[in-house]
């Protein structure tokens, strides 16, 4: 009997290490997120679940759906770190939307802190194609890289998901 009662509690404490396990590895995904971001790049991008997530561009991206064309992106690219802030950074990109929009125009900006990395938030609309489009992008510089995330929609579905994109922001971490 004193048997059968250790193999028991020893059965059920190892079920527990194994279910405790799995719903560790589970935790890590925020719920109702999807990670978005490829297991080579150096952070950790999550998604609302039902997004559909591309990953065949040099950037990782999701995209709400095919009605409603609202995305956001995460880009990287190397920086010459001597003098370089995000603020330099952004002044330098928005001298080339000049060569991209017919009309752009900065609406905030503001001190944000990214995946624990200091940066800056951008709020912007443009036009492309006589097609309106309002833009969000979340900056930090880290490691001689700028990563921004970019958040993308038209004036009619703007206001639908940036509850998503704080939550994007929120979970965006580095690794």
């Amino acid at each position: 009997m004193k048997k059968t009662g250790f193999l028991l509690v020893t059965l059920l404490l190892a079920l527990s290490m194994v279910l405790g396990g799995c719903e560790k590895m589970d935790s890590s995904v925020p719920a109702g997120m999807q990670l978005a971001s490829s297991e080579d790049a150096d952070y950790l991008f999550y998604v609302p679940e039902g997004w559909r997530v591309d990953k065949s561009s040099l950037y990782t991206a999701a995209y709400f759906s095919s009605g409603d064309a609202t995305s956001i992106s995460v880009t990287a690219f190397g920086v010459n770190m001597t003098g370089d802030t995000v603020s330099s950074w952004w002044e330098s990109y928005t001298e080339q939307f000049a060569g991209i929009y017919e009309e752009m125009e900065v609406t905030a900006e503001e001190e944000v802190v990214l995946g624990g990395i200091d940066g800056k938030k951008y709020a912007f609309d443009a036009t492309l194609n006589e097609k309106e489009y309002q833009y969000i992008i979340v900056a930090a510089l880290r490691e001689n890289y700028i990563y921004y995330i970019t958040y993308t929609s038209t004036p009619k579905y703007y206001e639908d998901h940036l509850d998503e994109l704080e939550l994007v922001l929120e979970h965006f971490a580095f690794k």
